[in-house]
């Protein structure tokens, strides 16, 4: 191999590397300028622009090949400044994923994100490309170094992440183009193409940092607190799993109690606000003045439990900023473990707010666990006496939108059965959700927990059930053992002192439910009763109430086609939140990236499909190795996401998902492709010894 084949080779290693780093980097910005990462939006663009790329090559090959060197400068150094130009201007051509659903104008800024973010990805295709056009007689070798490349970027850009922002990473990924120009060398040999290098090198320097950061939307729940006089940012870090923010005011407190009772004698105290990518990720209490400030957790719904139990070794499932690890304190828990999967947000707790916070995480009695809360629930050997999961802690699912795709493996019946399973006898587990009207996430839960208890063994699950109402809140207890006379009064009690209403007991009558936060109809108790006369699931409903799976580890999706038309003509009307607007985005989604497939791709081969036809062969062997190659990237496509998801359960997160599956299949691809050579003279060899014999 001559040296300036392998400084192609090189090359072809660098821009794939930052093409893929590119890709990853994207799930970053997407997650923070909108309300998920759109992992499917972004594999779809990838993918159209390496397509697009190869159209363009099959139509302007005899142009670009012979001056190859000048050819690939020039599409290295549009990658770095496309780059640069799609991070700069995605999040400010005012696309917000929730208006699609009244907003018709939004499709169509959905489609200019889709093709600005799809720019670089087609000038890395086009330098991959031409090196393969080049040296026809090296694609396997270069597909090695393409593929071995991807994978090496990935790797490298969730480590950069680690220490850099998100906008700095986009500045390390577009300095690969200039260094792939020089490697390569013919753009960059005479004056002009050093002046374009130069330019290149500068613009990557000099570019405004604002620009390339990632604009997060105005409706998030972090842009909308940032709008309060007073509300500043304390601490915020990036990683690669999100970016982390805790804000402070100035003016008035922050105080958050999700089912405060009416009734409450004492407030909240001051307290600090934690985000995670834009999203509420809990609070941190001012604790200097120790437990007497946290009374007030004994007058919300997750003090259930703690009326039922008497000095519980208590296990809380995403602990974020430690209130639920006072309220086990305050109520005499013996042992307190808390599982918090966002060390950033913990470190908060006990680094920046440590005096603030009372050094919750460093009392006695208490433990903190940095992990998965399955993963950990997985683990776990010993039995606890109550397992809580609270909207106080970050192990709740959100109820506002952008949800719906949202892999949740904790709230899957598996996941149900695993967490009672990790119970003492007469143990508890109890979950708080949001309440939400018409009523989705907490019958869906009490469905899953009853399917749960009989994987169990448990033939009556109705007696394992306590379920309660406050104004914005639901509460579920379950227990592996029959809730006794004794309980059912304390929790009737409980009820009564709090103004909160009870949902199910078991031998509880409808003259019980629904009084003090009064519905128009007691919805809870109606579904409980159909849950536990085994049909739950009514092919009338509006909504997806069957349990999620490990196979479907959906939770919060409830979209359901039947109720489509009926939602969408009275979403002027109030339903449109019921619409599922992410849902409905991956279809929107889907159409925009076929329409523009068909303009970047299909339409122009028709030059190509043209000569085709004029040849003595015609066009069938053509479209049948178009169709071979088409269903040998599905089939590595399906299989990539299919592990990517698999994979979630264990590593919790999309980023490290994605950073561990995709570069593992591309560098084992690569592997292959590297022996295809020495593959395919030792097939021709013993072929043609098996001719002369």
């Amino acid at each position: 191999m001559h040296g300036s084949e392998r400084r192609a080779f090189l090359a072809v290693a660098l821009i794939s590397g930052a093409s893929l780093g590119y890709e990853l980097l994207l799930l970053r910005f997407f997650s923070t300028m909108y309300w998920d990462h759109f992992a499917h939006l972004i594999i779809s663009m990838a993918l159209l622009g390496f397509g697009a790329s190869g159209s363009l090559l099959a139509v302007f090959q005899q142009r670009l090949i012979p001056r190859f060197h000048r050819s690939f400068s020039l599409c290295a150094l549009l990658f770095a400044l496309t780059l640069l130009t799609a991070a700069s201007l995605a999040g400010r051509l005012g696309f917000n994923p929730p208006e699609v659903i009244w907003n018709a104008g939004q499709l169509a800024r959905l489609a200019a994100v889709f093709l600005l973010a799809t720019v670089p990805f087609l000038c890395a295709g086009l330098c991959i490309g031409l090196t393969m056009r080049w040296k026809t007689e090296a694609v396997a070798r270069i597909y090695q170094a393409d593929l071995s490349g991807a994978a090496c970027g990935a790797l490298l850009i969730v480590a950069l992440l680690c220490i850099l922002t998100p906008q700095a990473g986009v500045r390390v990924l577009a300095l690969a183009g200039p260094a792939a120009a020089v490697l390569v060398g013919g753009g960059t040999r005479a004056r002009r193409g050093r002046f374009a290098l130069a330019v290149v090198v500068l613009s990557i320097v000099l570019w405004p940092a604002h620009w390339l950061a990632p604009v997060m939307s105005p409706f998030k729940e972090l842009s909308q607190a940032l709008q309060v006089p007073g509300v500043r940012i304390a601490q915020q870090t990036h990683t690669p799993t999100g970016g982390f923010t805790a804000l402070t005011t100035t003016t008035i407190p922050f105080r958050s109690a999700p089912g405060l009772s009416m009734l409450s004698p004492v407030s909240p105290p001051e307290q600090v606000a934690l985000f995670h990518d834009g999203h509420s990720a809990g609070m941190i209490h001012r604790g200097t003045d120790g437990p007497a400030a946290m009374e007030f957790m004994r007058w919300t719904p997750m003090a259930l439990p703690y009326v039922l139990l008497d000095s519980p070794r208590v296990l809380i499932l995403g602990a974020g900023g430690g209130g639920d690890v006072w309220h086990a304190l305050i109520e005499k828990a013996v042992q307190v473990d808390a599982v918090e999967p966002h060390r950033e947000l913990t470190n908060f707790v006990v680094a920046t707010f440590h005096t603030f916070s009372g050094g919750i995480y460093e009392r006695d009695h208490v433990r903190l666990f940095q992990s998965d809360a399955r993963g950990f629930l997985a683990a776990a050997t010993t039995p606890y006496d109550l397992i809580q999961l609270s909207p106080f802690g970050t192990a709740v699912p959100a109820t506002a939108g952008g949800h719906a795709l949202n892999a949740q493996y904790l709230y899957t019946v598996e996941g149900m059965h695993l967490a009672l399973s990790r119970l003492s006898e007469h143990g508890l587990l109890t979950i708080t959700l949001a309440l939400d009207l018409p009523p989705r996430s907490a019958v869906k839960l009490m469905t899953t927990i009853a399917e749960a208890l009989q994987q169990a063994g448990i033939v009556e699950p109705s007696r394992h059930v306590a379920v309660i109402r406050s104004w914005n809140t639901v509460t579920i207890a379950a227990t592996p053992s029959p809730l006794s006379s004794v309980q059912l009064d304390e929790v009737r009690t409980f009820c009564r002192s709090r103004a909160y209403d009870l949902v199910w007991l078991p031998g509880i009558t409808s003259a019980e439910v629904n009084r003090i936060n009064v519905l128009d109809r007691p919805f809870f108790y109606e579904a409980a009763l159909k849950i536990w006369q085994g049909r739950p699931h009514q092919p009338a409903s509006p909504f997806n109430l069957t349990p999620a799976t490990d196979d479907r580890p959906w939770f919060s999706h409830f979209f359901r086609w039947h109720s489509f038309g009926t939602l969408w003509a009275q979403r002027a009307a109030g339903s449109a939140a019921m619409l599922e607007w992410e849902y409905l985005l991956l279809w929107m989604s889907l159409v925009v990236a076929l329409c523009v497939s068909l303009v970047m791709i299909v339409w122009p081969l028709r030059p190509v499909y043209q000569a085709q036809r004029l040849q003595k062969h015609g066009t069938a062997p053509y479209l049948a190795r178009a169709l071979y190659f088409a269903a040998l990237g599905l089939a590595f496509f399906f299989l990539e996401i299919a592990f990517m998801q698999q994979f979630l359960l264990f590593l919790s997160h999309p980023m490290i998902a994605m950073a561990v599956i995709v570069p593992s299949f591309l560098f084992f691809a690569g592997c292959g492709s590297g022996c295809t050579e020495y593959v395919a003279k030792r097939v021709a060899a013993s072929s043609l010894a098996w001719i002369r014999d």
